[in-house]
């Protein structure tokens, strides 16, 4: 378990500019003479980088801060989130609802004895169900129906059974419709832990377990009666659904939907949850990437990117959406923006190496490398290219290290380096040795040998229109095209044109 004065220095350097006003705020309501002593502590704690108790002893030495000072820590967690709680408590209309909903107690207590109060009572419940219906906050309604009775009770009408009688059919539908939300949350919550871990269902077991999860939701086939929460559900376990079974088209539909619910809230509402909305754009980036639809790539990278700007620490979210945004832009030959993306991967490298297997962190250097290099920042690119290299001994991924022993000759050439000539060599004997000298690799090797010993322009360029016509003769008789053919195109044709 984390220690509480861990806790306590993390929550406090949590909070944003404007939660630690208001907490400053917050804190001298209850104090009408000093600064009370959780709110020193707080301040204390806000300048630090680390947290040290022995500095912080040091600090408020002879003060009575120090006294019972774990419960003063308490305190102050007590308090910062009382504040964070006061200060969002309308931030959601779920939030909102339940301080409504707080009120009414005590107000239909004073209705009880003041009978000209009880017609607030009602206004304020027709209010608050209007509310909850329009934001379809099911638990309120549903608490709601009590409250209602209650007033049906108080009322001098005839019609006290019939309305009670509607009131408690109205009750049942509901009922139903919560109960399936909450089924299709349950299935979802197991299902997410598994694609998680598993996104492809490579492990039998949890392909077995996914299949079984989905018997509900397959039976579902009204899905306008649905909540809109059920809904989000029902969509991601669907296009989840059929992604596996390689019907891609329909999950993309699928994926789409659930998209457009997340999208229209925002606008409906001025608010979405962002940790679920980024989630759900990162699947949706894997589905779209499955089905071949990149339409909605850019605006999903930059949607991501900057909810980005303030939650670093979800590195699950940014590495899906880094690995596919930078494979989207190159494969769409843009290079300025696969290096912007470069660098924001440049920026969280280290934390995207805790959770990337060692063949993806490959397939990030490799196609680092070839977005700075083609954005033209040949010394990012080396850097990049260098550390493929320093995989050499891990098992995993070793085609792409031997793909990057071809992407380092033209690399290495814009970055005119003096050792070329070597490098060439080096990369035929390594390519030989591992049996990967094919006809493609050889064809390379050879053009290489040529370039680096010629030194007249015109000769080069000559090298360069003939290079390019083998490698485009090449790419027209190979399917698949060898990995590095068609970076090697977009080089010549540069070198062509005089760039």
């Amino acid at each position: 378990m984390v220690a509480l004065k861990d806790k306590l220095f993390a929550l406090v350097k949590s909070l944003t500019k404007a939660e630690k006003a208001h907490f400053s705020k917050y804190a001298r309501l209850s104090s009408v003479k000093d600064k009370p002593d959780y709110l020193k502590l707080f301040e204390y704690l806000d300048k630090q980088q680390e947290y040290d108790e022995e500095a912080l002893n040091t600090h408020f030495e002879g003060e009575k801060i120090l006294l019972h000072f774990s419960r003063k820590k308490n305190q102050l967690i007590t308090k910062i989130t009382e504040s964070l709680g006061v200060l969002y408590e309308s931030r959601t209309p779920e939030t909102d609802l339940r301080r409504q909903m707080n009120q009414l107690p005590v107000l239909y207590e004073k209705a009880i004895h003041e009978k000209m109060l009880m017609k607030e009572v009602e206004v304020r419940v027709r209010a608050i169900k209007k509310l909850a219906e329009k934001h379809e906050q099911l638990h309120i309604l549903m608490e709601l129906f009590d409250w209602e009775k209650r007033l049906i009770v108080n009322q001098d009408k005839k019609t006290k059974e019939q309305e009670t009688q509607t009131l408690i059919a109205e009750q049942e539908r509901l009922r139903h419709i919560l109960n399936v939300e909450l089924n299709l949350r349950n299935i979802y919550s197991e299902a997410y832990l598994i694609l998680t871990k598993d996104i492809e269902l490579e492990i039998t077991a949890n392909r077995d377990k996914f299949e079984r999860l989905m018997e509900y939701p397959l039976t579902i086939n009204e899905v306008d009666d649905l909540s809109g929460k059920a809904k989000k559900y029902f969509y991601f376990l669907k296009s989840s659904y059929h992604r596996i079974r390689q019907e891609l088209d329909i999950a993309y539909k699928y994926a789409r939907l659930l998209i457009d619910i997340f999208e229209k809230e925002e606008k409906k509402q001025g608010f979405i949850s962002t940790v679920n909305y980024k989630n759900q754009l990162c699947y949706y980036m894997v589905t779209c990437s499955r089905a071949g639809k990149y339409e909605d790539y850019p605006k999903i990278i930059a949607k991501i990117r900057k909810m980005y700007d303030n939650e670093e620490e979800d590195t699950l979210l940014l590495n899906t959406m880094s690995f596919l945004g930078l494979k989207y832009y190159l494969n769409t030959y843009q290079f300025e923006e696969a290096a912007k993306l470069a660098d924001d991967i440049d920026r969280h490298w280290e934390a995207l190496l805790k959770v990337t297997r060692k063949r993806r962190q490959l397939a990030y250097c490799y196609n680092v490398s070839v977005a700075y290099w083609l954005a033209g920042n040949v010394e990012k690119a080396v850097t990049w290219l260098s550390r493929i290299l320093n995989f050499e001994d891990v098992k995993e991924g070793q085609r792409i290290v031997l793909f990057a022993r071809i992407l380092q000759l033209p690399i290495y050439y814009d970055f005119k380096d003096e050792n070329l000539d070597n490098r060439v060599e080096s990369t035929r004997r390594v390519l030989a040795k591992r049996k990967q000298l094919g006809d493609f690799e050889s064809m390379v090797i050879k053009f290489f040998r040529k370039l680096v010993r010629t030194f007249q322009k015109d000769k080069k360029q000559a090298l360069f229109q003939k290079f390019h016509a083998q490698l485009t003769e090449f790419q027209a008789n190979n399917t698949p095209a060898p990995h590095g053919l068609e970076e090697l195109l977009i080089w010549c044709e540069r070198k062509n044109n005089g760039k």
